[in-house]
């Protein structure tokens, strides 16, 4: 840390079997911005994120951040510690950011004689899970969010994981080795990608896997039958044996960073196995070959819906109370489906109407952003220790952006990604518009800076194949974690 701050730490218990730990930042009160922040997590982890707790104070928020009511030690992806424990698993879904919130907020008060002015919420992943659960639930809690990646539907990504590990397991090979995932990835961006060698809308790229299937005997960089026939299932997503979709598959344009979860044949998979093991069957000798997707996903949201789901379209209390919300996602996101949060921003229109949605609601998709963070794209949307070339304005920085709109109620209609090189410049810049207008190339100048872009209403058209400029290398994995 570079910056002075009071340190709190403490424990919510509001059953006796909880456990719930959190830790408070408060920067000196002359450096305080007035403001409260709360920060999310990733994947299942039961670990307070201090990077996360140290960005806020460094902005000058009071800032709160908790484990979720367990301990996870090295396995981000363990659900053991839910086993016979049901008020935890409450607390990981809601009870936990809940509690942790008001303390936090009643702990800022002591420390500076006065309540924050506004109040704010970040996270990604399973953080942008939390953040739902907050808008839903309690919206009183925060003024502003920014959710990135978010699973709305925490029983659908857990099967959609383990409807992943499933396939492969029945592979020959298990898994898909990093050589043939990249291999796949260059396949895909050179089918389906645009002018800046990125892949704009993946809903409009119809890739077949089995145009890259290894033909007579050669095995080398090519796929072989079954691991075509395994991507093409994942990308399908899981399904009954009637055809009928149970949550969406996985994105085109995100496979070279499918390695995190899907090549190590010892630990396929993140969080879904772990979950239908020990939340839905509560048997630790479960295994993958007895999931039955024409059952087992309706008993997940029956047994935990009510508890982990964060994908109920009426947000009408937060939304009335004055509250915004700012959605970030990855068009080539790796574990969370891009489709998810197009499906979710139409079940909230659908339910409150696009004038009211419009007043409060933004989703920016991001051509070439993996989960989180990472890809082949520009994909820095905050500036931090890490991003110090990015700057501190609302074009550039979407916590900026909802300050902007929830104090001065400026509406955020795009967005400007950044990209770094190794050494911290800004490399490129991309402009991204609020969903559902797209951004379109002006077919003059520099294709990798925002400034030759312009949104539109009208969708970007489908390239063919053979006509881009082809994509980048190997791209990095997202910093941050995952499911």
């Amino acid at each position: 840390m570079s910056v002075p701050f009071c340190r709190v730490i403490g424990t919510v218990k509001p059953t006796r079997e909880s456990d719930i730990r959190f830790e408070v930042w408060l920067p000196p009160r002359a450096d305080w911005n007035s403001k409260f922040e709360g920060v999310g997590s990733g994947a299942s982890l039961g670990n307070i994120q201090y990077r996360a707790l140290a960005r806020g104070v460094m902005r000058g928020y009071a800032t709160v951040a908790t484990d979720n009511g367990h301990q996870s030690g090295d396995n981000p992806f363990d659900w053991s510690w839910a086993l016979g424990h049901p008020p935890r698993i409450v607390d990981f879904g809601y009870r936990a950011e809940h509690t942790v919130t008001l303390a936090g907020k009643a702990l800022t008060r002591r420390y500076y004689h006065r309540a924050p002015q506004h109040s704010y919420f970040v996270g990604c992943s399973q953080g942008g899970h939390h953040a739902f659960m907050e808008a839903e639930r309690f919206p009183e809690d925060y003024d502003g969010i920014v959710a990135g990646a978010p699973a709305y539907s925490w029983t659908g990504e857990m099967t959609g994981q383990a409807w992943n590990a499933r396939v492969l397991s029945q592979t020959s090979e298990v898994a898909l080795p990093p050589q043939k995932l990249e291999l796949l990835y260059q396949a895909v961006a050179k089918a389906c990608a645009g002018v800046d060698g990125l892949i704009d809308d993946p809903r409009q790229c119809s890739f077949d896997p089995a145009a890259i299937e290894c033909k007579g005997t050669d095995q080398g960089l090519c796929l072989t039958h079954e691991q075509a026939a395994a991507v093409s299932k994942m990308y399908e997503g899981p399904k009954s044996s009637t055809g009928a979709q149970v949550y969406p598959g996985l994105t085109r344009g995100g496979e070279s960073a499918w390695d995190r979860l899907w090549s190590d044949p010892k630990k396929l998979g993140g969080s879904g196995l772990s979950f239908y093991r020990f939340v839905v069957s509560e048997n630790p000798e479960w295994e993958p070959s007895m999931l039955n997707f024409d059952r087992d996903p309706a008993a997940a949201k029956r047994k935990v819906s009510d508890s982990l789901d964060a994908d109920k379209p009426d947000l009408s209390r937060f939304a009335e109370r004055g509250g915004k919300i700012i959605v970030y996602h990855g068009w080539s996101d790796d574990m969370v489906p891009s489709q998810v949060s197009i499906d979710y921003y139409a079940s909230v229109e659908a339910q409150m109407g696009t004038v009211r949605l419009e007043n409060f609601f933004r989703l920016f998709m991001i051509p070439g952003m993996g989960h989180c963070g990472g890809g082949p794209g520009a994909n820095i949307i905050f500036r931090s220790e890490q991003a110090t070339a990015v700057p501190l304005s609302p074009d550039r920085d979407l916590l900026t952006a909802l300050e902007q709109w929830v104090e001065h109620g400026r509406t955020p209609s795009s967005f400007v990604a950044s990209r770094l090189n190794k050494e911290g410049a800004v490399e490129r810049t991309r402009l991204v518009c609020a969903y559902p207008n797209v951004a379109k190339y002006r077919a003059t100048g520099d294709v990798n800076s925002a400034d030759n872009w312009a949104c539109s209403s009208e969708p970007a058209p489908h390239p063919r194949h053979g006509t881009t400029t082809g994509p980048p290398g190997k791209y990095s994995q997202s910093a941050g974690f995952d499911f």
